[in-house]
């Protein structure tokens, strides 16, 4: 006598709306809006230290009844992505670390509490701070993380446009020059 074997559930499959860990962030289904806020026009302007400004934007979107205020990165913010992501480089987890840094260093807030920091530097250790965001945005799971990672790139997007802008005003040099550099050199940067 031959016994029928037990029919086990249906094995779900990542899909457009449910997406895998390794999907690309660009092909999650769940969009969001984001909503820039309004830069401060003149501070750029500024002699010597309008360029600490130059390309800074902040924006936020609502995600699963959160409100998560991100920013764009700076050039050493982007280079401490890079120091976050070192050890998983060249592995199955480096895009998933990059993904990761990324969005716990453009977090500034979630709900209105700021990102958590260590409560001193140690002067051995001055970038103890990315690491503690680092530390805690692995606890996210990977759709909020392609929540946030989504949110950025948007923000990343928005910042070159508003830069080749002002490169256009300024002149056909200028915008040739904001045009071609793009904003980081970040993998999304040249994706894009």
């Amino acid at each position: 006598m031959t016994v029928a074997p037990e029919e086990s559930p249906a094995q779900e499959f990542p899909d457009e709306e449910h997406p895998a860990a390794t999907t690309a962030p660009d092909q999650t289904a769940a969009a969001v809006e984001l909503h820039v806020e309004d830069p401060d026009t003149a501070s750029w302007q500024e002699d010597f230290v309008g360029l600490l400004s130059l390309g800074a934007i902040r924006a936020w979107f609502d995600w699963c009844n959160h409100r998560i205020s991100i920013k764009t990165l700076s050039t050493s913010e982007e280079l401490l992505v890079a120091y976050l992501m070192k050890e998983f480089e060249g592995s199955m987890g480096g895009m998933k670390s990059y993904a990761t840094a990324t969005a716990a260093l453009a977090v500034e807030a979630i709900d209105g509490q700021p990102m958590p920091v260590p409560l001193g530097e140690h002067p051995g250790q001055p970038y103890k701070w990315a690491l503690e965001r680092f530390n805690y945005a692995q606890r996210w799971y990977p759709p909020t993380i392609d929540a946030i990672l989504n949110a950025y790139l948007e923000l990343e997007r928005r910042q070159r446009t508003v830069l080749a802008g002002l490169g256009k005003a300024l002149g056909p040099g200028v915008s040739a020059i904001l045009g071609s550099s793009g904003s980081s050199g970040s993998p999304s940067a040249e994706a894009s």
